[in-house]
């Protein structure tokens, strides 16, 4: 009975291995509209239970729209839901507590060169909780990116700097008062 369980527990493993690499190509491709895991736990008795893991659903470009986990006791833990442009960029994603409430919502903005512009963080009320906006030089690459809390101040700037082959080579990150906290540099070797 033991090496029974142990082999149902051992092909439930390779499955959830099997279905969690699908790739997005794979997932449209097949068209698939969502993936159940599904966990048996095996006692030392020998007695199994089943539960449910996690669930993910999936919109027609292979993008997880919907991503919810369980409880080792297959009790409701959390879900996130997002929603993407025609880019395939993320534009909402929403995260929901135990009780399925809205715990976060995060709303991204795009320009027209599919930059992300302003990133906002919103309570489960719907009150900004932070606003992160984001600059681009007229090669696009990413030069200021400034975080301000829900009144609108500055609570953190970094800014960016590049080689002549567009790669970043340093980031400076300052406080909401001004002063350098940290500078990052990047070395590449070609």
């Amino acid at each position: 009975m033991r090496t029974k369980a142990i082999l149902i527990l051992f092909m439930q493993l390779c499955l959830i291995t099997i279905v969690s690499a699908q790739s997005k190509k794979e997932i449209k491709k097949f068209k698939i509209k969502s993936v159940t895991i599904s966990a048996t736990d095996v006692n030392a008795d020998g007695n199994e239970k089943t539960r449910n893991d996690s669930y993910q659903k999936f919109d027609s470009n292979g993008e997880v729209i919907e991503d919810v986990e369980y409880n080792k006791d297959g009790t409701f833990k959390k879900k996130e839901s997002r929603k993407f442009n025609k880019n395939s960029d993320p534009i909402e994603e929403i995260i929901f507590d135990e009780k399925a409430d809205v715990k976060k919502k995060t709303v991204t903005e795009y320009n027209v060169n599919n930059d992300k512009t302003v990133e906002t963080i919103y309570d489960s009320k719907g009150k900004v909780l932070e606003k992160t906006m984001f600059v681009y030089n007229a090669k696009g690459e990413k030069t200021v990116e400034i975080t301000s809390d829900e009144k609108g101040n500055t609570t953190k700037k970094m800014l960016y700097a590049y080689d002549k082959n567009s790669m970043k080579i340093e980031r400076k990150t300052f406080d909401s008062k001004g002063t350098l906290i940290s500078i990052r540099k990047y070395t590449y070797q070609y």
